[in-house]
């Protein structure tokens, strides 16, 4: 009985992963929107080619093998070039794709405060006090000092 037991427990430990193993790891639409057609160059979802229903029949197919995303990512990099991805890799070159818009926006930014904080200073700069506009001082105080007398 107990030897019964343990081969159910073991045929058990076997059928198991494997069966865990053929469900597919990741969705269609998923992958469909990281993947671009090799000849109309537009995202696999969006496109009608015969290639694009080839590589999505391929993905399909090793989807139900059990496949992960990133082996069929890389059976089609190895197949078509790293054109098939639809964003360039975080890493190597692909990387400058990646940082290379932030480095500028951030660039751009400080550029532009640079600029204000030099145009406000040239501006307060060159207002040095003139005659015209010591004795207009000297005129609304003269005014504000009657007012509040009147007060």
């Amino acid at each position: 009985m107990i030897r019964r037991l343990l081969l159910v427990l073991a045929v058990m430990l076997v059928l198991v992963p494997l069966a865990s193993a053929a469900q597919p790891q990741f969705s269609m639409a998923e992958i469909e929107s990281q993947l671009m057609c090799p000849t109309c160059q537009s995202r696999l979802d969006l496109s009608h080619s015969p290639a694009a229903d080839r590589i999505r029949a391929f993905v399909e197919k090793k989807r139900l093998e059990g496949w992960t995303e990133q082996q069929v990512k890389d059976a089609l990099v190895a197949d078509f070039g790293p054109s098939v991805l639809a964003a360039p890799p975080a890493s190597g070159i692909g990387l400058v794709a990646w940082v290379a818009p932030i480095a500028l926006v951030g660039g751009g930014l400080v550029v532009a405060v640079a600029i204000v904080f030099a145009w406000r200073r040239r501006r307060h700069a060159g207002r040095a006090q003139t005659p015209a506009d010591i004795a207009l001082e000297a005129r609304v105080d003269a005014a504000l000092r009657s007012f509040d007398d009147v007060l």
